[in-house]
């Protein structure tokens, strides 16, 4: 079994007295179990099933220990299909001396051993979000667990800028920009905050706010014009901006082949990344095996001290043997846990490596030389030798921008024919002249009114 998210919620405020943290406790529970109910279980049960949407088969397991003032209160569900796929969620409900915590994971994989991928979509359960919503602050570590937020004005701007700075801060942010007014998507914000609640705090910024946001965190870690940008904790101009993704209005929009399928395909990536972060960031609250280790002290010491028999003896050894059995299954799912990390390690530095090589690749493309008429891979990229002559007609396409010229490559004819003149590109012009060896002596220069993805341009010598 895999772990795919994980979720720590903490209620502070007010928790001082142990009614207070009792009360608090039997509100969420009840929470909890309504939540069960919904499922088709039974929560005046200890174990039972359930019916799952997808008719899979469900069960569920209660169970509660008590150290005083501590308690512990599990909820347990696991489901299997008929093709071996399983999918667990399991709840804790800590009691600690001065807060009361909800700590939850979800897990897939198979029900026996096989090399093979499962398919898995983790969503936010509904229930987290129910308990979001119940009244009073929830938080994560320093960091106060927010509803779908607007920022709106300049000084509104500055105060989430600081928030973004902020040494201490243990969640994501993720501003979503608006352009005119609007999303670059429609309902992104909405969406996204549904999508990542309990994770990351998710706002809409409007114009005056973004420019909050350059003034403070500089221009290279902006949100404006429809961009979403997500903004890491531990915030730093020595991580780069690169640490901290930003999504272009237009990179949004070039995502998918409609508004709604466009959507659903930035949610989807999101998710999984903020998934992934959580699952080896959020931390299994130490009560939990403080309070179970407790327990089982307790009652071995109870056993031993009430043994004059050999029936009482027996009960002894048996207490033993159970929690050795429990031990050795526990050992048994650490290891199954540093495989599984040591497997998503693994594939966290692939796909960083691979990230490297297309960014290199990307910047060097200008630079580097082929044979003549040579393609330099599907994009139809080529490299011609020499200075271009009378009447000779070239393409280029755009790659990236920087501060003073974009930057441009040779390619063949997109075959569009609809070109237009272009009179105020002066970055695509510079850097044309840059590439050709600061040749501008061109005849005429039209730009691509159909191409996408950095525009292509013609330009006849």
């Amino acid at each position: 079994m895999q772990t795919v998210a994980a979720y720590l919620l903490e209620r502070r405020d007010g928790m001082e007295s142990l009614a207070s943290r009792a009360q608090e406790a039997s509100r969420l529970k009840g929470e909890l179990l309504g939540w069960l109910g919904s499922k088709g279980g039974d929560p005046t049960q200890p174990a039972g099933t359930y019916r799952p949407l997808d008719d899979s088969a469900g069960t569920y397991q209660i169970a509660a220990v008590t150290d005083s003032p501590r308690e512990l209160w599990q909820l347990q569900l696991r489901e299997e299909t008929a093709e071996g796929r399983c999918f667990s969620a399991d709840v804790s409900l800590i009691v600690d001396r001065d807060s009361v915590l909800v700590y939850a994971t979800l897990e897939g994989g198979w029900t026996t051993a096989r090399i093979m991928p499962v398919s898995m979509d983790p969503r936010c359960p509904r229930v987290v979000r129910n308990l979001i919503d119940m009244p009073g602050h929830w938080y994560h570590g320093a960091s106060r667990i927010r509803r779908h937020e607007a920022i709106r004005g300049f000084d509104a701007g500055e105060v989430l800028a600081e928030e973004i700075r902020h040494p201490d801060r243990t969640l994501p942010i993720v501003a979503v920009s608006l352009s005119n007014g609007q999303v670059p998507l429609r309902d992104l914000d909405a969406k996204v905050a549904f999508d990542l609640a309990g994770l990351a705090n998710v706002v809409t910024v409007d114009e005056d706010a973004s420019w909050a946001l350059t003034d403070i965190l500089g221009q290279d870690y902006c949100c404006y014009w429809g961009a979403v940008r997500l903004y890491w904790p531990r915030f730093s101009p020595k991580s780069g901006p690169l640490f901290h993704p930003l999504w272009t209005a237009a990179r949004l929009q070039g995502m998918g082949h409609g508004d709604f399928e466009t959507r659903e395909a930035f949610r989807d990536h999101l998710r999984r990344l903020v998934f992934r972060a959580a699952v080896l960031g959020v931390r299994r609250p130490a009560a939990i095996d403080g309070i179970q280790d407790a327990t089982r002290i307790r009652v071995l010491s109870d056993l031993t001290q009430r043994a004059s028999s050999l029936a009482d003896f027996k009960d002894l050894a048996d207490s033993y043997a159970e929690d050795n059995d429990l031990l050795r299954k526990e050992r048994e799912a650490l290891r199954q846990k540093i495989l599984e990390l040591q497997k998503l390690s693994t594939s966290l530095e692939s796909e960083c490596a691979a990230l490297q090589a297309h960014l290199a690749a990307t910047k060097g493309s200008a630079g580097n030389q082929s044979p003549p008429g040579d393609v330099a891979g599907d994009s139809g990229d080529v490299e011609l030798l020499g200075p271009p002559i009378a009447d000779e007609v070239r393409f280029y396409k755009k790659t990236y921008s920087r501060p003073g010229h974009d930057v441009m490559i040779r390619v063949r004819d997109c075959g569009c024919n609809s070109w237009e003149g272009a009179h105020a590109a002066d970055k695509a012009r510079k850097g044309i002249g840059k590439l050709e060896g600061g040749r501008t002596d061109w005849k005429t220069m039209q730009h691509c009114a159909s191409c996408t993805g950095g525009g292509m341009w013609k330009v006849r010598w």
